[in-house]
């Protein structure tokens, strides 16, 4: 636990320096063995906007979690080496919680009762949700040509547009129930003016590559 709470101080005062940035997860430090077996287990995951599923993903609009599970096997497969993964989709009463600090920000961190021990580590990946996220307009000033050759001041503004996959998660020792990691999920895509497949693939790709963050799992 004290290893975890220097990780948390740590980050808090690093994101007081300029181009450091904020970790989205907080790792025990003395968890340092690659796991030959991971058991990843999520809840269902929310669509905000149907439309985007209907017109991207029309196969799975009534079975959405299908698709989520085949691409977090199919990005843990590629992002990693020497590692069985095995998912699953849980309900949602299975899924306790426990409040942590990310970056200085409390979170609820997922967990559950009950663990195959026949895994090394458990993944609880929970709250998950999948949207479109309009983040802060920026506008810039140039100069212009006006009528009679004079010059004004013109001001163009653009909103970052994000295709968006939030959620938690949280890595167990799966034989002594023993918490070895915590984070949270934001993973983006930016579009200009619609959402399209590729968008919800790299929102998957870069939700596993956040979770494999500073964990032996990448070794």
């Amino acid at each position: 636990m004290r290893k975890l709470n220097l990780m948390v101080a740590f980050a808090s005062a690093c994101a007081l320096l300029v181009g450091c940035a904020a970790p989205r997860s907080v790792m025990d430090q003395g968890w340092t063995q690659k796991p030959a077996n991971v058991k990843v287990v999520f809840t269902e995951p929310f669509v905000a906007n149907p439309d985007d599923l209907q017109d991207d993903l029309p196969d799975y609009v009534n079975n959405f979690s299908d698709w989520y599970k085949a691409q977090l096997e199919e990005n843990f497969g590629s992002q990693t080496t020497g590692v069985h993964y095995s998912v699953e989709k849980i309900s949602q009463d299975k899924v306790k919680f426990e409040a942590a600090a990310v970056n200085g920000v409390n979170i609820k961190v997922p967990k559950i009762e009950e663990m195959d021990n026949q895994a090394d580590v458990y993944l609880v990946i929970n709250d998950i949700w999948i949207g479109r996220v309009e983040s802060a307009t920026t506008c810039t000033t140039g100069g212009f040509s006006a009528g009679g050759g004079g010059f004004g001041m013109g001001t163009t503004c653009t909103q970052d547009k994000d295709f968006t996959g939030k959620g938690s998660f949280a890595y167990f020792d799966a034989k002594n129930g023993k918490r070895l990691g915590y984070g949270d999920i934001e993973a983006k895509s930016s579009y200009t003016f619609a959402v399209s497949q590729s968008d919800w693939l790299k929102v998957m790709a870069k939700t596993v590559s956040t979770m494999l963050e500073n964990t032996p799992i990448k070794k």
